[in-house]
């Protein structure tokens, strides 16, 4: 006998079919959300169950059917509470991206802003939705093009997905420092940057 384990859509498809055997047996189907059998389709079923000598395989065929849509039934039920988990977790890492209390970026391999979050948008003086399309080395002080540079060739040749992480200096207008650290995205076609602004320690006279 094989070993199921190796064939897991074939029982996948096993236990599918049987959790719809169940519910058809014990009348509590979920509603149907598939499309109904044509009228010439009824028609050809209620004549061959109409007939004595096709009169079983219609009803076999008749059960079969009503399986499938159950199953079908079924499918479209997980389906849409995986997009329902799917829409919440989303929903829960954008607010975490967003609201967080450090500054996100993310940045096109030319150096232009994508997309940055609310303490990004603090930190630059603007809010998070303009940032979007503006190159991050016009937000700097003038002269910063090379820091941010190689900063983004540094990242650039890193593995998309490494953990290490690309770290460099810039200067605002209002002239502090902020660190910058950068990695690529997944896809390698953007760099996700973090930036926290430097403190400085008073000295002790």
């Amino acid at each position: 006998m094989a070993d199921t384990r190796e064939y897991p859509n074939a029982e996948r498809y096993e236990r599918l079919r049987r959790s719809a055997r169940d519910l058809i047996d014990h009348g509590v189907a979920p509603p149907n959300r598939g499309g109904t059998l044509s009228v010439d389709a009824l028609q050809l079923l209620y004549q061959r169950a109409s007939t004595p000598e096709s009169a079983a395989d219609a009803l076999k065929l008749l059960h079969e059917l009503q399986t499938y849509q159950v199953e079908l039934d079924i499918l479209f039920e997980q389906l849409q509470a995986n997009e329902h988990e799917i829409t919440e977790e989303l929903g829960h890492y954008k607010s975490l991206y967003e609201l967080a209390p450090v500054a996100y970026l993310i940045i096109a391999n030319d150096g232009v802003i994508i997309e940055g979050n609310q303490t990004a948008g603090v930190l630059f003086g603007e809010s998070a939705g303009t940032l979007a399309g503006k190159a991050l080395s016009s937000l700097l002080v003038p002269g910063q093009e090379g820091a941010v540079n190689a900063l983004l060739k540094s990242s650039g040749e890193q593995e998309s997905g490494s953990q290490d992480t690309a770290k460099g200096s810039v200067e605002l207008p209002n002239h502090s420092r902020v660190t910058i650290r950068a990695r690529p995205a997944a896809g390698g076609d953007s760099i996700l940057m973090i930036l926290t602004e430097a403190t400085t320690t008073p000295v002790n006279p």
